[in-house]
């Protein structure tokens, strides 16, 4: 029974230090694609901050070049990786630019690795495939397969051969293999290369990157991201410095190597516990097994035997005239498959490289799917916060049943207190010894019987409404305050200021207000002025009739009429025009308190109708998922040519 298997990578970093030590880490991507690293430095090095410096440094220069100044300061830039000027094929621009759209709106739900080796790729009309070859918790049979799959059969055995075979022996390092002329591998690059003259990266414009995948003791409900085998991590050495630099490099397609029936089992779990989609084509197992037959088609994974594909290989190199032994045992070994499945890389039928369709493809899915998720948890959220249709009928009759009350009780309470007999007592004929008393009975008036209980059922209402969701905000000043066309325009204005954070509708409070401060003091002021006139009236008019009786031969009769004359037209004129000052004031009173019940009403009804904010704004993910679309049609567009 093989041992439990378990995706240690589903984590994306590799435990490349099991062996106890602790190094220092320094992750930084890769520079072809993404221009920012993250360094997590864990001890110092000998000299300090002055020696990281030079090193890193020595290390640009080393991996740029002398005359690259410009392209070294972008590798340790912090802003976007590409530049706004990069030359793009006149039929990828579009979905070029829609890409980096997309990376602006929506950098949360996508690889940004991923993303920007889409872009590379649209800039070219070949672009360079990048395939990673990992082994399971060990890279010799990665190596092995490697060296096999780029070996010329017709030369004889060359240098790079063993260079491979023996590269990262000793620790956990990836190789990148390229097509160029011969070198030995270069350890002063970002990530250490080597360039071989092989016959399959020429063909197909490809990378190798050989590296290892880890397999550990991670719960079986993980699942595995497509992150986790196209974007795989290695392991480097910083020259001169005991810091260990990891290196994330995104690839287009790859080959999971293992060993024996273990591997086939981590390779199995590992494939079906991935959530892959449409790079699960690109996705292939080489699994060594002997005398396990060929599987060829449409299989996911091919039992190879490296052992029979070098010895075939060494045959050949020894003598041509081993051409048949050679075609038997490679076919055997399997390692023909994995050449032909290499071979669909440059497969260009739509216009597009296969691959690099594949991954456009896949960066839209997946964004597309974690937007669709995010769009509808908001949404959800938005539906808790929104009140239902019952919810405000509910609300609407109990404004309508608070609004019957108020004008009852505005009718019923006012009729009271104006025929009161604090109210009665200010006869026009009593303002001789009442007249101080107008404003303190007026005032009264107003506290007790103008709409007290009614403006407290309107504070529960109001309460209730907000419970609701419906009142979430500070009033608008436009909602809660007398309209300036019923309201003194200085008096509106101070309303305003003061009453924008009232929790409630304030029409009821603002009209008492309203009342005693413009109404109750003109009210006063008109009582004095008839007692004053009255007064006033009746004393001169009383003086000249003594006056005429004393002076004239005028009788007592004649001379007491004026007087009389005098005390009747000012006893007539104060009781005309008190009786219709104080018939007007009550009359002001029910019609400013009816005002403010239909204003307050009209508020609450429209909150209740149609809440605070009732609009929906549009959500980021909507915008992002607009892009997807674009995006969508313009790779189609790319397709058809």
């Amino acid at each position: 029974m093989p041992p439990g298997i378990r995706a240690s990578v589903s984590k994306s970093v590799l435990r490349f230090w099991d062996n106890g030590t602790s190094l220092p880490q320094r992750v930084f991507f890769c520079p072809s694609c993404s221009t920012w690293r993250r360094t997590l430095t864990t001890t110092r090095t000998r000299n300090g901050v002055s020696d990281l410096r030079r090193q890193h440094d020595a290390f640009t220069s080393r991996f740029i070049g002398k005359n690259s100044s410009d392209i070294a300061r972008r590798l340790i830039s912090t802003n976007s990786p590409f530049e706004t000027n990069r030359t793009v094929p006149a039929r990828y621009r579009d979905l070029y630019a829609l890409l980096g759209e997309l990376q602006q709106t929506a950098a949360d739900q996508i690889s940004l690795s991923r993303l920007q080796l889409a872009q590379r790729g649209l800039e070219s009309e070949i672009p360079v495939i990048r395939v990673a070859v990992l082994g399971l918790n060990d890279a010799s049979t990665a190596r092995q397969l490697v060296r096999l799959l780029l070996a010329d059969p017709l030369t004889g055995k060359e240098p790079w051969e063993d260079l491979i075979n023996s590269h990262g022996s000793e620790e956990s390092q990836g190789l990148l293999i390229r097509y160029g002329e011969e070198s030995g591998i270069i350890d002063d690059s970002a990530c250490p290369t080597i360039s071989v003259s092989s016959p399959l990266l020429k063909k197909g414009n490809i990378q190798i990157l050989v590296g290892k995948i880890g397999t550990g003791n991670e719960p079986a409900g993980v699942s595995i991201t497509e992150d986790t085998l196209f974007v795989p991590t290695i392991s480097i050495s910083t020259p001169n410095s005991e810091v260990q630099s990891v290196i994330q490099y995104p690839v287009h397609r790859t080959i999971i190597c293992g060993t024996g029936t273990d591997g086939l089992f981590a390779y199995s779990g590992l494939l079906g516990r991935a959530n892959l989609g449409l790079t699960e084509q690109l996705v292939h197992g080489a699994i060594e097994l002997k005398d396990s037959g060929r599987i060829s088609g449409e299989s996911k994974v091919t039992f190879v035997d490296i052992a029979v594909a070098d010895a075939a290989l060494a045959k050949f190199r020894e003598s041509v005239q081993y051409a048949s032994d050679y075609e038997r045992g490679w076919t055997a070994s399997g390692i023909q498959e994995i050449v032909n499945w290499l071979s669909m890389a440059d497969d260009t039928k739509n216009g597009i490289v296969l691959d690099l369709e594949i991954l456009v493809q896949s960066l839209l899915n997946t964004a597309e799917e974690g937007l669709v998720a995010k769009e509808a948890m908001r949404i959800k959220e938005q539906e808790i916060t929104t009140v239902s249709a019952d919810t405000r009928q509910s609300l609407d009759q109990t404004v309508s049943a608070w609004s019957e009350r108020a004008h009852t009780e505005l009718r019923n309470s006012l009729e009271e207190v104006f025929t009161s007999q604090r109210w009665r007592g200010l006869a026009w004929w009593k303002l001789f010894w009442r007249v101080d008393d107008v404003g303190a009975v007026a005032s009264e008036i107003l506290q007790t019987g103008y709409l007290k209980q009614a403006e407290k059922e309107m504070i529960w209402t109001a309460g209730r409404v907000k419970q609701a969701g419906l009142l979430n905000r500070s009033p608008n000043a436009e909602d809660f305050i007398i309209p300036s066309s019923r309201a003194e325009p200085e008096q509106s204005a101070e309303a305003t200021e003061v009453k924008k954070d009232d929790p409630w509708p304030m029409q009821i409070a603002a009209s008492r207000f309203k009342l005693s401060s413009s109404t109750i003091p003109s009210l006063q002021a008109l009582s004095q002025n008839l007692v004053l006139f009255s007064a006033s009236t009746t004393g001169l008019t009383s003086a000249l009739s003594a006056l005429l009786y004393t002076s004239s031969s005028t009788g007592l009769y004649e001379a007491c009429t004026v007087a009389a004359v005098g005390l009747i037209y000012s006893m007539r004129r104060q009781q005309s025009k008190w009786e219709k000052a104080r018939s007007f004031w009550e009359e002001e009173v029910r019609e400013t308190g009816r005002t403010a019940l239909i204003e307050t009403e009209e508020v609450l009804r429209k909150s209740v109708r149609d809440g605070p904010s009732r609009e929906r704004e549009e959500l980021p993910e909507t915008r992002a998922r607009l892009i997807i679309e674009r995006a969508r049609k313009a790779l189609e567009d790319v397709k058809r040519g």
